[in-house]
């Protein structure tokens, strides 16, 4: 590990569940790291794949473990499907939308109306009110040749509840299989989520970003990807398909270690 790529750090994102906190429990590190950040007068964002909760509802849960969040702190997989609709498929404001509620609101505040009939676009976000005919209307538009993206790769959102959550990826390849029909997908580990992110916060070299996260296939490949710091959390529960060929420059037990690996 080369701690002077530290140096010209000017802005991080980080990933959050199983980075900053596991499910409802904030980790002890969080805190203090985040502290240690503004005291060095460096930027710190949020960058989140799961479209399954909006941008208030991720201020809501960071206010209630502690961390006084605004929605200006995240970037997430929703955000970057919206900026991908208007700069890669301008006029495509009808769209059909597979996504919770508060999602929903979201693209609809930025422009977009639904059409369950004759859609400019198929989105498909991490929907956990989906249900089969929901899905079946999704593959046949596909299958007519609608342009179909989907926000992001994640076959499983990590829990500290007795469940397995099935996500957006494992839809993916339900739709894919079933039609035929490859998705665009976006969210990590595509490089553009993470510039996009850096361009809100007026950073055009990617070297002055540092990305951490618990996922070498989503968190530090996006960082790599990008031109980033990659720095990976290392948790063996983390991955359940082997990961091969993706190389973080940092790789530490949690937030704590790293501080004190920038702080030395």
């Amino acid at each position: 590990m080369n701690r002077k790529l530290l140096d010209n750090i000017r802005q991080v994102f980080l990933d959050m569940d199983g980075t900053i906190y596991r499910g409802t429990t904030l980790f002890n590190c969080t805190l203090p790291f985040l502290n240690f950040l503004k005291s060095k007068n460096i930027g710190y964002a949020f960058l989140s794949n799961n479209s399954s909760i909006s941008t208030a509802m991720y201020v809501a849960k960071l206010r209630k473990m502690g961390i006084d969040a605004v929605p200006e702190n995240f970037y997430t997989s929703t955000h970057y499907a919206i900026d991908y609709l208007k700069e890669n498929l301008p006029g495509s404001t009808k769209i059909y939308l597979l996504a919770i509620p508060e999602v929903r609101a979201e693209f609809e505040a930025s422009g977009f109306v639904f059409d369950d009939e004759n859609p400019d676009a198929f989105v498909l976000a991490f929907d956990k009110t989906l249900d089969y005919q929901k899905m079946c209307k999704g593959a046949y538009f596909m299958r007519k040749g609608i342009p179909s993206i989907a926000t992001h790769p994640d076959v499983f959102c990590p829990t500290d509840k007795d469940e397995w959550l099935v996500d957006c990826g494992a839809m993916i390849a339900a739709l894919e299989t079933s039609t035929g029909v490859k998705m665009k997908v976006l969210g990590k580990p595509d490089p553009g989520l993470l510039i996009h992110a850096a361009q809100r916060r007026n950073i055009s070299d990617m070297k002055q970003c540092l990305m951490i996260g618990d996922r070498l296939s989503t968190d530090v490949a996006v960082g790599i990807n990008s031109g980033s710091i990659a720095c990976h959390i290392v948790d063996p529960t983390s991955e359940i398909h082997p990961v091969k060929n993706i190389i973080p420059h940092f790789a530490v037990k949690d937030l704590a270690e790293l501080q004190k690996i920038w702080q030395s």
